[in-house]
């Protein structure tokens, strides 16, 4: 038994995971399109400046072609927004404010939802590759009769609850940056909200 847990511990991560067969593959596509979208969103999260508050700090003056000036050269999605509401006549900038608002938040929510599919999908990938390895193992056991070891058994275990491990591995952190990128389009939208309303609350005073 000692002999059999070095050996276990000698082995790389890779060389577990290769041995738990083709029903592994839907999980190296879930990782991989994990990965690439995650690092995607929050690449263009973090150089579109999707948490950037600067534009907040110029609703000080109510004067608005002076808040045009300083609203027209910052980046952001919340920057935009706000300069539509600016630039527009009163009557109609909460209504034109709102479109642009839905339009920002729709280019930002794009992939999200295949980031929630990955972490969702994932463990039932899992958990289908360990019954198809419980039923190969059974299959086997079934054919070799009385001859069947107790170390052929857990062995047989062990590599069909690799796939449900890996699933794991895989939707844990795959959830844990949905769940980033929802929270910070989440405070966006408030801001946007706060930015707007307080914009034409000046204005209109």
């Amino acid at each position: 038994m000692r002999a059999w847990a070095q050996g276990m511990e000698a082995q790389s991560l890779w060389s577990l995971l290769a041995q738990a067969g083709w029903t592994m593959i839907p999980l190296y596509v879930c990782s991989v399109l994990a990965l690439g979208v995650g690092l995607h969103k929050a690449l263009q999260f973090t150089l579109d400046g999707v948490g950037d508050t600067t534009p907040l700090r110029h609703l000080d003056d109510p004067d608005r072609s002076t808040l045009v000036d300083r609203l027209t050269p910052l980046r952001g999605p919340l920057a935009r927004v706000m300069l539509v509401a600016a630039r527009t006549d009163p009557a109609r900038a909460e209504g034109e404010a709102s479109r642009a608002a839905v339009a920002e938040l729709d280019r930002y929510e794009a992939w999200l939802a295949l980031l929630g599919y990955v972490a969702q999908a994932a463990p039932l990938f899992g958990l289908l590759g360990t019954v198809i390895g419980m039923v190969d193992l059974f299959s086997s056991m079934q054919m070799a009769g009385s001859d069947v070891s107790t170390a052929t058994l857990s062995a047989g275990i062990w590599k069909a609850l690799l796939t449900t491990a890996a699933g794991l591995i895989v939707a844990i952190p795959t959830l844990g940056v949905h769940l980033w990128l929802s929270r910070r389009l989440e405070l966006l939208q408030h801001r946007m909200e706060e930015g707007v309303g307080r914009l034409l609350s000046r204005v209109a005073a």
